[in-house]
């Protein structure tokens, strides 16, 4: 069975537990999302009774209108469908949480063993975070079968910021702001052009004559810069607000899963200890090791500076000898 059918075995389970959790501990999902349409049925509203109440319909403004909300709407649905991502994956943090200090409390043990199994592999039902944890146990699995444990891998190299940002394309929605800046901007500069162009500078008749077709345009302009301002100032709080509670929900996570599933040497307080032990230990071996490398290497110059020495006596006793030769032969011919 591969990844894919695999965790679709296991999520529907993992749905209904979540249910039974929310409705037992009355948990409140923050939908913060929620009030994008809201925003934008009031201003619609706002929009159409400035409108109906106008003594004449002016068919430019309402033409531009319908073509700002309808551009602005799309621009919504479209956001709306990726914060919901950020949603979800704040709900299975929170979810994951709780069952993370359950189990803890009820196993008195680190949950590593329980949580590295198939049947935990749906401890979150967002599509990316799911994944993403299946790709971490997965790699944890592969680097517990190096038995000299050069490689480790944590948590928040697969579920991270980043992760948050890739499932919410936050490079995209970070445009929208500005976007809807730029559509009001753009009603306005067509509201002007409209009012400017109906403008008559003729005659004093003339110039009353169109004073109205001017004041329409202007009214177009200021409607439409008022809409792109309120569209841009609420998307932007309403999405730097969900973001920072997936950022805040994402590292209450981490902490408790390294605090009760697998810590690491940073964060456990044992651990650190063990590891600073580890790392005393290695610098202890290699300053021996380094010891008995210059040791032997000075014996080792020892023992040729005493070859070079027994060479020179060596020498030195040729030399007396040869020396020390004709005088024998002199002493000896003499006697004779």
């Amino acid at each position: 069975m591969n990844k894919r059918n695999r965790l679709k075995t296991i999520r529907p389970q993992n749905e209904r537990a979540a249910r039974a959790f929310r409705k037992k501990q009355n948990m409140k999902v923050e939908l913060n999302k929620k009030w994008l349409p809201v925003v934008y049925v009031v201003m619609l509203g706002i929009c159409i009774l400035l409108n109906v109440t106008n003594d004449s319909l002016d068919p430019a403004n309402v033409l531009i209108s319908v073509c700002m909300f309808g551009i602005v709407g799309a621009i919504f649905v479209y956001a709306y469908k990726h914060l919901k991502h950020i949603d979800q994956m704040g709900e299975d943090f929170r979810i994951a949480i709780s069952y993370i200090k359950g189990d803890y409390a009820k196993e008195k043990k680190l949950l590593w063993d329980l949580y590295r199994t198939e049947t935990r592999y749906g401890i979150f039902n967002e599509e990316h975070l799911r994944n993403s944890y299946v790709d971490y146990v997965e790699e944890m699995k592969r680097l517990e079968q190096d038995e000299e444990e050069k490689y480790a891998c944590d948590i928040e190299d697969f579920i991270n910021y980043q992760l948050i940002d890739d499932a919410v394309e936050k490079g995209r929605l970070s445009l929208v702001p500005g976007a809807m800046t730029g559509l009001g901007i753009l009603g306005t500069f067509i509201g002007l052009s409209i009012g400017l162009q109906a403008f008559n500078t003729g005659s004093a008749e003339e110039i009353t004559n169109s004073i109205g077709p001017l004041m329409d345009g202007i009214k177009v302009a200021f409607h439409t810069s008022i809409y792109g301002m309120i569209f841009s100032l609420t998307f932007n709080l309403i999405f730097k607000t969900v973001l920072e509670q997936a950022y805040h929900k994402l590292d209450e996570f981490v902490a408790e899963f390294k605090r009760y599933v697998r810590p690491d040497a940073t964060y456990d307080n044992g651990n650190l200890e063990l590891d600073f032990q580890k790392k005393q230990l290695e610098a202890t071996i290699a300053t021996q090791k380094a010891i008995e490398e210059t040791l032997a290497y000075l014996k080792s110059m020892h023992e040729d500076i005493e070859d070079i020495r027994i060479l020179t006596k060596d020498q030195n006793d040729i030399f007396r000898g040869r020396l020390n030769r004709p005088r024998a032969i002199g002493q000896s011919s003499r006697e004779g």
